[in-house]
């Protein structure tokens, strides 16, 4: 579901002021310790705590959205960590402890994170590149892949992958790498590479360290890969053919099969990183050769047989290899020796070409952008003739083997969805490198606005093309910034040949793209596709002003922000749009007819369209047609499969849009209504399949819809009962017969308006009502009512909204037969059948409320039925279905209350509905307690206003509620519905909750005279007794009993006659007599051990919990008995006894304890 909270991106760019200076403030704490001078420093932490790190993460971390916000402040982030890091590497290291890191790996993991979110090559500009950091910053490294140091062996991978970048920025001093260092590697290089006996240390132990880390599986392999590559192009390492031995053993490594030796895929790709950065260099060219033919041979088997060919990181290396062997190729002129060999004696170019054009259909999305991205590069370096063959190329892949419609137009449903996305990717490269020739740009645009409209459906409905339409969202925008004004205007439409390419050639070609952006701004199901076309939208317009009708006020309207939610831009912004000119407006009308707007996947989106073409409806020109769109929406209609539900759905609603009485588009015609009808009439084979596609697609809910505004159209152009019988009264009556039988809830919120206006239309007519009598109705849904199936709930609910109608108002027999057949189903035994019942009253009453009065009796019985359905505490495998019921009752109460504000309600109904509401806003459910709080303050004159949840969860909120209780004029009824209403929140519920009520309580009782409270404790023993005929709340009741008498505020009444302790005690025998509900019998004894302290029945209760422990099978509740006896009693006997052993076991302790407890 949309949202109309602003999007993130914006919340961001609020925020992004108050991150970046909780950052800056943060960072100096962590890293350093607070000095007594005036120095910002002290000495470096040495170790960081995990919530401080994880703090400083949660500040960087929500950047990566717009990463470029961290610009500004960087210079005074990174170079603090830096300095923290080197000076931390100088101090002694001690053992970490349980919830710290050590601070390197801390702030390792604080670079990491700066390098994802703004990207690593911004970051290393800030790493410190001096020699003399060289040797530590190495060590460090080196630490990690030492066992005896166990700290910094198990380091995280973030430290290693810092640090190994860190190391190849240092690789950059122009000294000898010999004199920076001379220690002694203490990590050993492998067996099968022998260096040089003059390679310095510092060299070997680099090697070494990247050779560890290039096989790994975590990002440290990427820093690896660059290290070792920056190692071996230095000048002073060239000398030593480093490069040829680090190369020759890893494509021996890369090129290795053997099926009977298992091989990670990480230790291919490791070396193909390293080969790919090797392939750039212009001084190893001699090394191309060899590098080439390996990787050709492997990039060729057939099958996916080997275990880098089936993986796409590794493909995506192939592609980044050759492209950078075709590059260096293509611009080493004075080639010689083996390279000049090579390149003479093989079709370098054509081939990698070739390879890059089939990559393009590659599975995997990262080869795909690799491939377009390295044509582009390739294109660039080529010579212009051949650059733009290679363009053209591209270009005629667009339509092989793509078949097209009846109008000429590409049929998508068997093109090549990756292959499109590859081909548009490289369209999009190559126009932003601006290597096409302007001669290719009609061509160009037109692949690029066909890919604009791609769209694929799977055979679940799913859409496929959103990459496809991304692309060429960025294919537009390139071409917008990179080509002039002129070479566009160059372009004629009339060599345009996809939808609306133009009036007759009267169109620029800036223009029908401006028209095509919008569409795609308005209507893209994908945010970011929508997104995309705005920003396009705005670079076309404002790299080429005074080419697009309106074009400011067009970039105003359809901006970034305001297309992201899609209603809006469906919605408001093409209606906004379509003001501006009569181009947009048509566009937008055809637009919104196709796949983008009624042949959307969703319901939403369809019915977003069809409010949109309502909206359109009244922008086109009149000299067209005053109902173009409903003559277009219509015409469609015709065509359309009965079969194809979501279309069907989508062209259905929007007749209905168009023509209903809220719509801005001019009066319908009787012609065009009768038209209307004869296809309605057509519906009636649709309607007779509810499968489930059908109901997915939400048709029965749009016919309804349909219905409801045909009825209300024919109603407003019909001037005699002659012209209203032009209606197919019996395909009405068909379809109603089928809606009403029906129990989804977006058929039922359609059916008070719909039988409504069906009513209206045959009384008009003079036609008998049918399925839609008063009699009939209530027959059919007591019949309904009795079944366990919630089937024909559209009866029901159809009875409910007509019952005010078949007379004036809630009166009169038929009236009165409705409410009591809804009223009775307030006790049957489906719930979902009480819930409907519910709902049923509410539309009647609501009904009502515009008519003259309800009649006393009827009014009665609603308000029995109401007074029912708020006691419905039906539990079931779903749970506590019954607040299902009591929500819905809620609902009715209020439409009541609204119903008694325009004619005064008698005092005896007000009082019931008033004692309801308030024993509901003690719910321990929190969306009844709120709901009936809502009422209470909307009708019942309560000053406690309701926000949300927690508004209504605490003490303040519950003492507001029971203060009643406490008042000096006293309301029986409500005080006893108070006090039930306790025993739900304060008996059982949520800690929070029963904290909250529970010290309300306890205050108002502790204030309140002995008197008032004897009154309140016999109300609460009245209570207690009627329970004892349905013991759903006698549990949570016990459970409060117990606290109160705990907290011994009914123990004041102890020597006071007006409260009978005896009665009390009788109750709560009885509420636990043959029970097997443990809990409960536990409750009670709690009870007990505070009803012993009362002088008046203590030898009762003693006996009670003695008899108890002779007779009750069940263990827990023993136990519990023997503990109370003894709070009780202090009997020593009762503490050295198992009471969770047979009862025969323990016979002789009882007998003893019981004659003790009677002789005493």
């Amino acid at each position: 579901m949309e949202s109309n909270d602003d999007d993130a991106d914006l919340q961001l760019i609020k925020a992004s002021s108050t991150l970046l200076s909780d950052l800056q403030d943060t960072l100096p704490k962590v890293l350093w310790r607070p000095t007594k001078t005036d120095s910002n420093r002290g000495r470096v932490h040495s170790q960081v705590r995990q919530c401080d790190l994880d703090y400083i993460l949660k500040l960087i971390e929500p950047f990566q959205g717009e990463p470029q916000l961290l610009d500004s402040k960087l210079k005074h982030i990174v170079p603090p960590i830096l300095d923290a890091y080197l000076q931390y590497l100088q101090l002694p290291k001690g053992a970490t402890t349980t919830g710290h890191w050590r601070l390197d790996t801390a702030l390792c993991i604080i670079l990491y994170t700066l390098c994802k979110v703004r990207g690593y090559k911004i970051i290393v500009g800030f790493l410190s590149n001096e020699p003399r950091h060289f040797e530590p910053i190495l060590q460090a490294l080196e630490r990690t892949l030492i066992q005896g140091d166990a700290d910094a062996a198990t380091a995280p991978w973030q430290v290693s992958y810092v640090l190994s970048l860190w190391v190849s920025h240092l690789l950059l001093t122009p000294f000898d790498l010999a004199s920076i260092s001379d220690l002694t590697p203490p990590i050993k290089l492998p067996a099968d590479l022998e260096f040089p006996a003059s390679a310095p240390t510092l060299a070997v132990r680099c090697t070494a360290v990247g050779l560890k880390y290039l096989y790994t599986s975590t990002k440290a392999q990427d820093a690896a890969a660059a290290m070792l590559v920056r190692l071996v192009i230095r000048p002073d390492m060239q000398k030593l053919d480093l490069a040829d031995l680090l190369t020759s053993k890893l494509l021996g490594e890369v090129s290795y099969s053997d099926s009977n030796v298992p091989t990670s895929i990480y230790e291919r790709i490791g070396p193909l990183r390293f080969l790919s950065g090797i392939a750039t260099s212009a001084d190893l060219s001699h090394l191309i050769p060899h590098i080439y033919r390996t990787c050709e041979k492997l990039s060729n088997e057939e099958g996916g047989s080997s275990v880098v060919t089936s993986n796409a990181v590794a493909k995506k290396f192939f592609v980044k290899i050759f492209r950078n062997i075709a590059i260096l190729s293509l611009r080493l002129t004075a080639a010689e020796g083996p390279l000049l060999s090579f390149l003479e004696t093989t079709s370098v170019l054509e081939d990698v070409i070739d390879y890059l054009l089939r990559s393009l259909a590659d599975r995997d999305t990262p080869v795909r952008y690799a491939a377009a991205k390295a044509l582009s590069l390739i294109i660039l370096e080529l010579e212009t003739e051949m650059g733009h063959e290679v363009i053209q190329a591209v270009l005629d892949s667009f339509w092989e083997d793509l078949p097209r419609d009846a109008n000429g137009l590409p049929d998508f449903r068997t093109a090549n969805a990756l292959k499109w996305h590859g081909l548009t990717l490289a369209l999009a490269h190559s126009l932003f490198k601006r290597t096409a020739s302007p001669e290719q740009l009609p061509d160009i645009i037109n692949a690029l606005a066909a890919a604009l409209q791609f769209e694929q459906r799977t055979a679940t409905g799913s859409s496929i093309g959103t990459n496809v339409r991304d692309a060429a969202n960025f294919g537009i925008w390139s071409m917008s910034r990179r080509y002039t004004t002129d070479e566009l205007l160059r372009v004629s439409t009339a060599t345009l040949h996809f939808a609306d390419a133009g009036n007759g050639g009267q169109e620029s070609v800036i223009q029908v793209l401006a028209v095509q952006l919008i569409l795609s701004a308005c209507l893209d199901p994908a945010g970011n596709i929508r997104r995309g076309s705005s920003a396009a939208l705005q670079e076309l317009i404002g790299r080429h002003p005074n080419q697009v009708r309106e074009g400011i006020s067009l970039v105003q309207i359809v901006e970034y922000q305001a297309v992201g939610l899609r209603r809006r831009a469906m919605v408001d912004v093409a209606n906004q749009a379509a003001d501006l000119h009569t181009t947009y407006s048509t566009a937008l009308v055809k637009g919104s007819m196709k796949w983008r707007g009624l042949g959307s996947v969703d319901v939403s989106s369809r019915e977003a369209a069809a409010a949109a073409l309502a909206k359109l409806n009244a922008k086109v020109p009149v000299s067209t047609s005053s109902h173009v769109v409903l003559d277009r929406v219509t015409e469609q209609l015709d065509q359309c499969s009965s079969k194809d539900s979501e279309l069907l759905q989508g062209l259905v609603i929007a007749v209905s849009y168009i023509i209903s009485p809220e719509s801005d588009g001019t009066a319908v015609t009787s012609e065009q209504i009768a038209n209307l009808w004869l296809r309605f009439s057509n519906m009636r084979e649709c309607m007779g399949n509810f499968s489930p596609r059908v109901l997915r697609s939400d048709l029965p809910s749009a016919v309804a819809s349909m219905l409801t505004a045909l009825c209300h159209a024919t109603s407003q152009a019909t001037q005699d009962s002659q012209q209203a019988r032009v209606a197919p009264f019996d395909a009405i009556e068909t379809i109603l017969e089928c809606l009403l039988a029906r129990q989804e809830d977006s058929i039922l919120q359609g059916i008070p308006a719909l039988v409504k206006a069906a009513v209206q239309l045959k009384r008009e007519a003079g036609v008998h009502l049918g399925c839609l009598e008063a009699q009939t109705l209530c027959s059919r849904v007591a019949l309904d009512g009795s079944k366990s199936v919630l089937h024909g709930a559209g009866r029901a609910i159809a009875l409910g909204a007509l019952a005010p109608v078949y007379g004036n108002g809630l009166a009169g027999q038929p009236a009165s037969a409705a409410i009591t057949t809804l009223a009775n189903l307030n006790g049957v035994m489906t719930v979902d059948w009480r819930i409907i019942g519910a709902r049923a009253l509410q539309l009647a009453v609501e009904n009502a409320d515009t008519r003259d009065s309800i009649e006393p009796g009827i009014l009665e019985t609603v308000i029995q039925a109401i007074h029912k359905g708020t006691r419905d505490y039906t539990v079931d495998e779903r749970g506590d279905v019954g607040s299902l019921v009591r929500l819905q009752s809620l609902s009715c109460a209020s439409s009541v209350f609204n119903c008694g504000s325009k004619c005064k309600l008698p005092e005896e109904v007000q009082d019931v509905l008033r004692t309801d509401v308030a024993r509901l806003s003690l719910e321990k459910l929190d969306r009844v307690r709120i709901a009936a709080a809502r009422c209470k303050h909307e009708w019942l004159g309560s000053e406690w206003a309701v926000r949300d949840v927690a508004n209504v969860s605490t003490e303040d909120y519950f003492a507001a509620i029971l203060s009643p209780l406490g008042a000096g004029a006293r309301d029986p009824a409500l005080e006893v519905s108070l006090l039930e209403g306790c025993i739900s929140c304060a008996g059982i519920s949520g800690e929070r909750l029963l904290q909250s009520s529970r010290l309300a309580l306890v205050e108002l009782l502790c204030n309140a005279d002995d008197a008032l409270l004897a009154v309140h404790m016999t109300s609460f023993a009245a209570i207690l007794k009627n329970m004892l005929a349905d013991a759903t709340h006698m549990h949570p009741a016990l459970e409060l009993l117990a606290f109160l008498l705990d907290m011994q505020i009914p123990q004041r009444l102890a020597d006071r006659t007006d409260f009978k302790w005896r009665n009390l005690l009788s109750t709560v025998q009885k509420a636990h007599h043959k029970s097997n509900d443990i809990p409960k019998i536990v409750a009670a004894v709690n009870v007990y051990r505070e009803l012993a302290g009362v002088q008046a029945i203590r030898g009762e209760v003693l006996k009670k919990l003695v008899s108890m422990l002779k007779t009750n099978p069940y263990p827990r509740v023993r136990i519990a008995v023997a503990e109370t006896l003894f709070v009780a009693t202090r009997e020593d006997r009762l503490l050295s006894v198992n009471w969770a052993a047979p009862i025969v076991n323990n016979k002789d302790t009882v007998a003893a304890v019981e004659a003790s407890l009677l002789a005493g």
